[in-house]
């Protein structure tokens, strides 16, 4: 591995509450306990960390820290992507879904370690117009629960918040949809939600897309028709047991680019950050763009 001298470290202060000042001094203090020359960037409401991060790697960094959640995670790959530097999580969002897929330790202590001592790992992005997600997009029903779960129920209730979020949408009409898919002939249907995937494993160990591989150089997309609470629990009871490929509701695609089209416009999110309603959407993946740190037994084989 090579030496380990310059580090750039993004920083998310989220609401910048008693919380984010603690961890802020917890994780300097460990960085200058191991003697590290590291630049401190933290994140704004206009730079959610991807235009300093641009800036920083101008100076050749051999590593990037990320101490945020998914929404940070995305920010900083979107700057890193096909750069060669590796990118090392410090966990401290809610969700941590990349962090969780690939069995980085929530403790700083554990996390910093992994970051300096562990294996290396290369995977896809999926790059669209609002930049690269690393886990999934959606398109739909998901991107509603999200948009729409109550913030203080959040902060209480955690994943219940999503669900009560969700229980407001299972009755919601399905959407004129076309998709593109490569080269191949448009795919014309209805779809609640379309589910783009590199990573397939969510929260709480639900796997929406099995058949997911962040090395193969393609998305795994899934259109999913449902629309009533007994097809959405019927989904949600796959997803628990991680089956593939035996429910008609759901249709699998692989694509390494992707065009959609909705009538009318859908929410849309990418690794959990909402954004304005699309009725049009491109991605293409990024094979092999993402250099990660993880630990030593996850330095080879496929996300699980």
């Amino acid at each position: 591995m090579t030496e380990i001298r310059r580090v750039v470290v993004v920083f998310n202060p989220v609401a910048r509450s008693r919380a984010s000042d603690e961890r802020r001094r917890a994780t300097q203090e460990a960085l200058d306990g191991r003697g590290l020359d590291y630049t401190w960037l933290e994140t704004t409401e206009k730079d959610p960390g991807t235009e300093m991060l641009r800036e920083a790697l101008e100076k050749g960094p051999d590593l990037v820290m990320v101490s945020g959640g998914d929404g940070t995670v995305m920010a900083c790959a979107t700057a890193l992507a096909n750069s060669g530097v590796p990118l090392a999580l410090l966990p401290a969002g809610t969700g941590n879904l990349l962090a969780t897929n690939l069995d980085v330790p929530r403790d700083l202590s554990g996390a910093l370690e992994v970051a300096l001592s562990g294996g290396s790992r290369t995977i896809d992005v999926g790059s669209c117009p609002y930049g690269c997600f690393v886990i999934m997009a959606g398109m739909g029903f998901d991107a509603a629960m999200l948009r729409d779960a109550d913030p203080k129920l959040k902060s209480r209730l955690g994943a219940v918040a999503y669900v009560m979020s969700g229980l407001k949408h299972v009755r919601a009409p399905a959407g004129r949809v076309e998709l593109r898919v490569d080269d191949a002939e448009p795919l014309i249907c209805e779809a609640h939600m379309i589910l783009i995937g590199n990573i397939g494993k969510l929260q709480g160990g639900l796997t929406a897309l099995p058949d997911a591989d962040p090395e193969d150089g393609l998305l795994t997309v899934a259109v999913v028709r449902a629309g009533t609470v007994g097809a959405w629990l019927k989904l949600l009871w796959r997803m628990c047991r991680g089956r593939r490929g035996d429910d008609p509701r759901v249709q699998t695609l692989s694509a390494r680019r992707l065009h959609v089209t909705a009538e009318p416009a859908m929410p849309l999110e990418l690794d959990g950050d909402v954004f304005e309603d699309s009725s049009s959407f491109f991605v293409e993946v990024l094979p092999a763009a993402l250099k990660l740190r993880v630990p030593a037994a996850r330095a080879s084989g496929a996300v699980s």
